[in-house]
């Protein structure tokens, strides 16, 4: 049966893999790794997977660091359907997958792009901004499959605590998202993406982060002619959810359609005041 294997790195998105019988997999930092760690405490070769009559089985490759499952350093782990071990910093979670799972996924993945060129033809034919942002925050839920995810405008000044477009859980006197990851990608500019938020040494130790148990975000800043005017938000309070490295490239061709929507948008509020003159 398949493997799928997820890297859930402290500070990035998680990778996922999916990996069949028949052939050895090394995992490491060295680039001629099959599975390609990218984690300074990860050795160079730190373990090989391999798939014999059907059972998959973790060796560790004398690596420094060696592989623990909770506190107990392995040497060789048989896996069950799910599995979960640590290389270094990065959790390693294996579950077996049937072909017909796999199958969906993929064709989710390519739904999930035509969803996207879809809806960005619906953003640019908006008139309204408040239209335009109920559209926009529709289609990043369902692009990221939560119920938690919302397109935040900013005002003028940047201020989150006065912005447009709050759907009820973010409501600003009922917050219960994190202000402070928004806040992280305002004034650094750069996508906020954590698989384990308690990783995170700044945003771990955040009162909305442990009030709210919130385990897993993404925030993403929405730039319109040179300015954060926006960003995608999105987190989970679920332990086993994380957002991917396919979900970051998706949300990032997102941000670029809002984007060149709201730059029609301008285009054509200036267009009416000229032809009102």
């Amino acid at each position: 049966m398949p493997l799928r294997l997820q890297l859930r790195y402290p500070h990035r998105p998680t990778e996922s893999h999916i990996l069949f019988e028949g052939k050895d997999y090394l995992l490491g930092r060295a680039d001629d790794c099959d599975i390609v760690i990218d984690d300074p405490q990860v050795s160079r070769y730190h373990a090989r997977l391999e798939a014999r009559t059907g059972k998959w089985t973790l060796n560790d490759h004398n690596s420094q660091n060696g592989c623990y499952v909770g506190d107990e350093k392995v040497r060789t782990l048989y896996l069950a359907k799910f599995a979960e071990v640590t290389l270094g910093p990065v959790q390693c979670r294996f579950e077996q997958v049937g072909h017909r799972q796999i199958t969906a996924e993929s064709s989710f993945r390519q739904w999930r792009a035509k969803f996207l060129n879809s809806a960005s033809e619906q953003m640019f034919r908006e008139t309204s901004l408040n239209r335009l942002l109920l559209s926009a925050t529709e289609t990043l839920s369902t692009i990221l499959s939560s119920d938690r995810a919302a397109v935040i405008f900013l005002d003028d000044q940047g201020d989150i605590s006065r912005c447009s477009g709050y759907p009820a859980w973010l409501d600003t006197e009922n917050f219960t998202g994190s202000r402070t990851a928004i806040k992280q990608a305002i004034n650094t500019g750069k996508p906020v993406v954590l698989s384990t938020v308690s990783s995170d040494p700044l945003l771990s130790q955040a009162k909305s982060i442990v009030k709210n148990h919130i385990q897993a975000l993404l925030c993403y800043p929405v730039v319109h002619q040179g300015k954060i005017v926006a960003v995608l938000y999105a987190d989970s309070t679920v332990e086993q959810r994380s957002f991917l490295d396919t979900d970051l490239v998706i949300v990032r061709a997102f941000a670029r359609q809002l984007s060149m929507a709201l730059q029609i948008q301008d285009i054509e509020q200036r267009l009416s005041t000229l032809q009102a003159v």
